[in-house]
């Protein structure tokens, strides 16, 4: 599983302190900048703020990340759980895992795996300027879902 690239643009990233980050981001490498196309929406949850990633034009920024020493398929079924991905159940599943092109400067792109919405926009979501989660949330004071503040 080490050779497994993910793009995570929300609350997994390294921009947020989260119980979940805590415990899979020390099986990850790198957390480079790059950027998917797509657009970012975020929506409010009794836990705080997470974003959703839905293909089509614009720019969402994340951070690119490599499957370390020590990451299994235990930590994979975390995430899926994490992001309400079921595998075997993708129309009922709020995110699904699917391969997107990631551009990270001064690199070729790459294909990594990402977490898509699933479902049709509402009007409780909101775009995200920028397509920034992280930026977002720092300029608003937003508590992220997952973390503890």
């Amino acid at each position: 599983m080490r050779s497994r690239l993910f793009f995570f643009y929300g609350t997994l990233t390294q921009d947020h302190d989260t119980v979940m980050n805590r415990q899979i981001l020390p099986f990850l490498q790198g957390g480079r900048p790059g950027f998917v196309r797509g657009r970012l929406l975020a929506l409010r949850a009794p836990g705080g703020w997470y974003p959703l990633l839905e293909e089509g034009a614009g720019r969402v920024w994340g951070r690119l990340y490599r499957a370390g020493p020590g990451f299994s398929a235990r930590h994979l079924r975390m995430l899926d759980s994490y992001e309400a991905y079921d595998p075997r159940r993708p129309s009922r599943s709020e995110y699904v895992r699917r391969r997107v092109r990631v551009t990270v400067r001064g690199e070729a792109a790459v294909l990594a795996e990402a977490y898509v919405h699933n479902r049709p926009a509402h009007c409780g979501l909101r775009v995200v300027p920028g397509g920034n989660f992280a930026g977002h949330a720092a300029r608003l004071r937003l508590k992220v879902w997952g973390s503890e503040a």
